[in-house]
This record gives structure tokens, C-alpha cells and sequence, in this order.
């Protein structure tokens, strides 16, 4: 039996690693995608999204999101009737992927947006007394 462990990845270096590798590709690139012109920041935010990673806003100071589909809340799954509340970076990535891949035609545009102060303050009050956020 091995006394060694194996060595974990710090997740802050992972994430800098696949920032770089994707910098770097989108340097190499030509600026064309499938013989279309493209921007610039259009080509680097594919470069990021091959690497696994999102783009998003900065975040406001309580740190929540808000996950919208055409303007309006986000069910918190395909086929739900039940809307997203207020999700950690984590959550709202999550479910803009979720949503982006189950819709294969691409019939509805999410989004994700940080949340406002009068959201948040909602929220903390819906949850405090009761009700929905």
C-alpha cells in the first residue's frame, strides 16, 4: 500500500491554467469561425467556452444572480413551472448551461444578470417572514 496521496489541483490555478490555454488559442486564431468573420470578443469568449468557462458580470456586493430566459425568470429546470431565485455564481452558471444545452434550436436566449439591491432586499424578506422571493 502507497503512503503517497495524490496531489490535488488548487481549483484558482486550474482556472488561471484554462484561462491561458484559452488566451492562447485565441491569439493563434485567424478570426474567421466556420468562413464567417467574427470579432475579436466574440472569438475569445468561444476560446473561454471550449476551456469550460463562462463569462459573467461583475458581481454587486451581496454576490446573487439572477438567471433570466427571454426577460423573464428561469425555471429551475427544463419543463418546470417553478422559477430560479437568487443563486451563487456556481448555481447561475450551472443553470445557464443547463438551459443553454437543453435547448437545441436555440429557441430562447438566457441570460444571467446580477441581481438588484431591491431583489436581494425581497429576497432576505421572503425568506425572513415568509413567501416567495
Amino acid at each position: 500500500m502507497s503512503t503517497e496521496t495524490p496531489e490535488t489541483k488548487n481549483p484558482y490555478k486550474a482556472r488561471r491554467e484554462a484561462i491561458a490555454r484559452a488566451i492562447k488559442v485565441w491569439q493563434d486564431g485567424d478570426g474567421t469561425l466556420d468562413g464567417y468573420e467574427i470579432d475579436d470578443a466574440t472569438a475569445l469568449e468561444d476560446c473561454l467556452l471550449d476551456e469550460g468557462l463562462v463569462l459573467m458580470p461583475r458581481s454587486t456586493g451581496h454576490g446573487k444572480w439572477v438567471v433570466e430566459e427571454d426577460g423573464q425568470r428561469a425555471p429551475i429546470a427544463r419543463g418546470s413551472d417553478r422559477t430560479s431565485g437568487l443563486l451563487d455564481a456556481e448555481e447561475a452558471a450551472e443553470l445557464f448551461l443547463t438551459l443553454s444545452a437543453a435547448d437545441e434550436y436555440a429557441e430562447r436566449q438566457p441570460t444571467i444578470r446580477p441581481a438588484t439591491e431591491m431583489e436581494f432586499k425581497l429576497a432576505l424578506a421572503g425568506h425572513l417572514f415568509g413567501g416567495a422571493s
